[in-house]
């Protein structure tokens, strides 16, 4: 199987023309010429594939405001997305990042599909690849439309500077959304032999994703729970994806059959990898500072860490940690030593071997007794800091090339079964199916039980996971989804869509608690795309709050 970035370098080359959505297109007529042949249309996909990293892996900007929530709070770096403070602005990085990055995006879709309209291809093929734009495009609104509400809908390609655009309403965003996804649902193949390209499945369990933020939205209609969940159901009943039986190995580098859709990092210079901003960074920002502790030096197994994600309370005390094997599986909190020699502990000399124990992070405070036995830095909840903290160890990333190097190499993964769970779990329990919605709740529940050498022991702890139908409210699930999905570019979406973002900041953001106000369920406008438009802010308004 080969991954879809091939010859990145000159797709890449081909659309970066129109950064931001008002800009002018600076193509020239070369490549328009390129891009109107089937080669270009090919190239063209790819290129719009590889706008992905953009959101995902690359951009601390779309980290920021995805990620900080109730699971991750501020730990080191630029604080001002979680904390809802003054920086939090039309100006702000976090800002003008994501809709640029995304209207970029769009673009490169809009410019491929009008190129797809008149090229020669075999009619197949073609459909395949609009639905392939399609499926991408309506990915791209979707994120934007989620982040800002009411958004310019552009579907044709910027071709020439203008000042003139409008916001549409989040209901006509959505009908241009779903109508891309119903394409690629009716178009894209079940299997692709490129992997990395999307399937009907990916298509589906988007469009599932969609109909569910939008119940959640001023757009909502009453069917939308109940296509949802028939959308996730299709994914799950088409057997063409398996819940991995080890939680842990779903993070490893490589394929496996849980993914339905990634965002592909490759270290080959002609699929981006030599090019310095097409890594994926997301190693560096869920890590904890360990290398300047005794025993302990950088290394490439325990990453390069930044400390932007610090994992919050909740987080760390919302798994049953006898039973549950995520926990374990998805937060490092031990670190072996890799530096040999003779330390000072505590106040106690403390030889260390390779290997050996080096720092153990508790979830309990151990009695002085514990520390004075204790040959290794123990660092207790109380001890935690910005720097220092349970990290996540989803984007750990053996594939850099030395412990210093930025650059990882491992996918990113987008859309993956176990969502697809949580999504037919939200979906039949809001349709008022709790029945049949802790069916797939005990499901994802059961697979992640710890397993024993022993089989009844085992047998035992999967029971212990299973939940029944009256357990299931909104808070259950989104406590369901933290545990099975925190970490991975989702959570400040799932709190706007549950209407829990202010409650549940509030209860366990502490940094953040006493600035959040109902207007942030929405990010603020760039002020330099409003700066554009006829009229300004009369004619393209902020989203309320924001000045």
């Amino acid at each position: 199987m080969k991954k879809i970035y091939i010859a990145i370098a000159v797709s890449m080359l081909l659309f970066t023309s129109c950064e931001k959505l008002l800009e002018e297109d600076v193509r020239s007529p070369i490549s328009n010429l390129y891009y109107d042949t089937p080669a270009g249309v090919e190239d063209g996909v790819k290129a719009a594939y590889s706008q992905l990293r953009k959101w995902y892996g690359t951009s601390q900007d779309c980290a920021w405001i995805t990620n900080y929530g109730d699971e991750y709070t501020f730990g080191a770096g630029t604080s001002y997305v979680n904390d809802y403070d003054v920086g939090l602005n039309p100006a702000s990085t976090a800002s003008r990042g994501p809709w640029s990055a995304m209207y970029s995006a769009i673009n490169t879709c809009n410019s491929v599909l009008k190129a797809a309209e008149t090229v020669d291809m075999p009619t197949q093929l073609k459909n395949t690849r609009i639905a392939e734009l399609r499926f991408l495009r309506a990915h791209y609104f979707f994120l934007l439309v989620q982040t800002y509400g009411p958004i310019s809908l552009p579907l044709t390609p910027t071709e020439s500077a203008s000042n003139e655009a409008k916001r549409e309403p989040i209901a006509n965003v959505y009908k241009v959304i779903i109508a891309d996804l119903d394409f690629a649902v009716a178009n894209l193949p079940q299997t692709t032999p490129d992997y990395g390209r999307a399937t009907t499945w990916a298509a589906r369990h988007s469009l599932a994703k969609v109909y569910l933020a939008k119940a959640g939205s001023t757009a909502k209609e009453a069917t939308d729970y109940a296509r949802a969940a028939t959308l996730a159901k299709e994914v799950i009943a088409s057997n063409k994806f398996t819940l991995l039986s080890d939680f842990a190995s779903i993070f490893l580098p490589g394929k496996n059959n849980e993914v339905i859709f990634s965002c592909q990092y490759d270290a080959n210079p002609l699929a981006g990898g030599s090019v310095s901003n097409l890594g994926n960074y997301s190693h560096l920002w869920f890590g904890t500072a360990y290398d300047n502790l005794p025993g302990m030096q950088r290394d490439l197994a325990n990453g390069r860490p930044y400390n932007h994600y610090r994992s919050t309370p909740y987080m760390q005390g919302l798994y049953n940690k006898s039973i549950d094997s995520r926990w374990e599986k998805s937060f490092k909190t031990r670190w072996y030593c890799n530096k040999p020699g003779t330390y000072t502990i505590s106040g106690k000399s403390v030889t260390m071997a390779l290997g050996d124990l080096a720092i153990l992070m508790t979830d309990y405070e151990p009695t002085q007794a514990e520390r004075n036995a204790a040959k290794y830095t123990i660092i207790s909840p109380s001890q935690q800091s910005g720097t220092s903290f349970p990290m996540s160890s989803k984007h750990i990333d053996p594939t850099r090339l030395d412990a210093n190097n930025v650059n990882g190499f491992k996918d990113l993964i987008i859309f993956r079964l176990g969502e697809t769970y949580l999504i037919a779990a939200e979906a039949l329990m809001m349709d008022n199916k709790p029945t049949e919605a802790v069916f797939y709740v005990n499901e994802l529940r059961k697979r992640a039980a710890i397993v024993s050498t022993d089989p009844a022991v085992t047998a035992a702890n999967k029971l212990a996971m299973e939940v029944t139908s009256a357990q299931l409210n909104i808070d259950f699930i989104l406590d369901e989804r933290a545990r099975e999905l925190n970490a991975e570019y989702m959570r400040w979406f799932d709190l706007v869509r549950t209407g829990k973002l202010l409650e549940r900041i509030k209860l366990y953001n502490t940094r953040a608690a006493s600035n959040i106000k109902p207007y942030h369920v929405l990010r603020p406008i760039p002020q330099e795309q409003i700066d554009r438009v006829i009229g300004g802010a009369k004619n393209y308004p902020q989203n309320e709050g924001y000045y």
